[in-house]
């Protein structure tokens, strides 16, 4: 095989600058496992080290090269002039130039290195660390910072986020200096033929130094083998941001803007503070908040309720009957900027009018009487539960670890995703019907029963016993509707789909987030006049 030559002069070697990920530091070495014919060996390998140097000491910095910055341990102690703190970043010198933002600590005496992210670049940008990952919980959680381990489980690779990082080095006013060494050595059976000069290649290109040559192979090598060595040594700078806003808290230069009125006219996010209207969204916004680590949906009343991406975000919004997100301008505007951005995705013209039911709660200071059913989930089910429970002295229900996430992840929002309306009969069937104990059921039938009854249906066999059989399956009839709905989502298209919603009492008609609304309200309530009947049937026995 021969080898290509451009392997060993990394000329495709990209620069830092610009990359969404910059490397803190890196340590990588690489052994493939098979080699194809004719290579006898290969390794490669990789180190990035850095520092941040404060801008007065940058011209200082700018000459330093592997020897200064490399991947060798930090230090600290005492030196001739004094104690030399190890976040403190010398290059050699007297005098500090800036800090290591990652500190490799080397423990002698289990042999393992271990590298400390610096503490004030994790309170700067206040991160909060689990695992190997630090995030940002007032940016939704996104990942800012991340440690790659090898295969051995030691410390590999520390990088940053790019805007993360710069916006650090713009409050602190400091620049990134950044000094690697790649390798690539190769042993082969043959000599390769390049068009390097006798001796080799020794390069120095702008802040790059090229190193390239093929000799003999000694020892623990074959006799007749000849080994190639590719390296380079590369300085570069990461620049900061021209712009501090987290830290500093400087003007976003971009700011989203948001359509105010109903000819498509936009107002950016600072202005709105003032602006006494409401903004308009389509309710996929829901979505794209809750996929947010902290992301949150709670209720107020039937149409209104809070939705933010964190506990710090939220805004009070109302549901209109186009089935739009209403929400006052102004709570949008005082939302941080990356939450703007969010909403922005989102915004539509004005159509449909404000919510009803915010309206009266923000400008008549009037809130509706009415309950959401979302918020009653828990409790119809706990009270159906409870009445059976009283009757006949037995749970009707199974315990079930995921029956709170269900609650919480059924909502009507998610009727707004591509077969969104399934999706939730499926988590409304999970938390009812299939939690349903139809042994304990059919052994309080006054009439013994060879039938293989489903849950639903030895439900309603019980009810009828209580009350007219017809009047068990007319009240039955939305739960059973549910059960198509969610038996279609493994068979799309099906038939069922069109009965399910009329049995279920959604209107096919309506927009897709008061589609899931009907839903919940019929499990709701079917649910709720089951526990009616069932204390009913207490009553009259007592």
């Amino acid at each position: 095989m021969q080898l290509p030559q451009k392997m060993f002069e990394f000329s495709d070697v990209p620069y830092l600058q610009g990359k969404p990920w910059i490397p803190l530091r890196l340590v990588m070495e690489a052994v493939p496992e098979r080699l194809p014919s004719g290579i006898l060996r290969a390794e490669e390998f990789v180190g990035i080290a850095t520092a941040a140097v404060h801008s007065e000491n940058r011209a200082d910095a700018d000459n330093f090269g592997w020897s200064d910055v490399g991947i060798q341990p930090h230090r600290a102690g005492m030196e001739t002039w004094g104690y030399r703190p190890a976040d403190v970043f010398r290059g050699g010198r007297q005098q500090p130039l800036g800090l290591n933002l990652v500190i490799e600590q080397h423990v002698e005496e289990l042999n393992r290195s271990v590298w400390h992210l610096h503490p004030d670049l994790v309170v700067a940008l206040n991160l909060v660390q689990e695992g190997d990952v630090w995030y940002r919980p007032e940016e939704g959680w996104v990942e800012v910072i991340r440690l790659t381990r090898n295969a051995e489980g030691k410390p590999a690779k520390f990088e940053i986020r790019s805007e993360f990082l710069s916006d650090y080095l713009a409050a602190r006013d400091m620049h990134l200096f950044c000094s690697s060494y790649r390798q690539h050595v190769v042993v082969s059976a043959t000599k390769p033929t390049f068009s390097w000069p006798t001796e080799g290649l020794n390069q120095v290109v702008g802040r790059d130094t090229l190193e390239a040559y093929t000799t003999e192979a000694g020892y623990p090598d074959p006799v007749g083998a000849f080994r190639t060595l590719g390296a380079i040594w590369r300085t570069e700078w990461i620049e900061a941001g021209s712009r501090s806003v987290r830290i500093r808290g400087d003007k976003e230069q971009h700011e989203s803007s948001f359509a105010l009125k109903t000819d498509g006219s936009r107002v950016s996010g600072g202005k709105l503070g003032g602006a006494i209207s409401w903004l308009y969204f389509r309710p996929t916004i829901v979505s794209e908040l809750l996929r947010h680590r902290g992301g949150h949906l709670g209720w107020y009343t039937r149409e209104t309720g809070a939705i933010g991406a964190t506990g710090g975000t939220s805004v009070h919004f109302g549901l209109n009957d186009l089935g739009l997100i209403t929400v006052f301008a102004k709570d949008i505007g005082a939302l941080p900027l990356w939450s703007q951005r969010l909403w922005s995705a989102h915004n539509v013209t004005p159509e449909g009018g404000v919510s009803d039911e915010l309206f009266a709660a923000q400008m008549h200071v009037m809130p509706a009487s009415t309950k959401a059913p979302e918020a009653q989930l828990a409790s119809a089910l706990e009270a159906v539960d409870a009445a059976f429970s009283k009757r006949f002295g037995i749970k009707m229900l199974r315990d079930h670890p995921s029956a709170s996430d269900l609650a919480l992840r059924s909502q009507r929002f998610k009727a707004v995703e591509a077969d969104g309306l399934l999706e939730l009969s499926k988590e409304l069937s999970r938390m009812f019907a299939e939690r349903i104990d139809a042994k304990v059921v059919t052994a309080q039938l006054p009439e013994p029963t060879n039938e293989n009854l489903g849950s639903l249906k030895v439900v309603e066999r019980l009810l009828g016993t209580i009350i007219a059989p017809e009047n068990a399956r007319q009240l039955m009839a939305p739960l059973f509707g549910i059960q198509d709905l969610r038996n279609a989502s493994s068979h799309l298209g099906s038939s069922k789909i069109a009965s399910g919603m009329e049995r279920a009492r959604v209107e096919s008609q309506s927009p897709a987030a008061m589609q899931g609304r009907q839903l919940l309200q019929s499990f709701v309530d079917t649910v709720r006049h089951i526990s009616e009947i069932l204390d009913l049937m207490t009553k009259t026995n007592s």
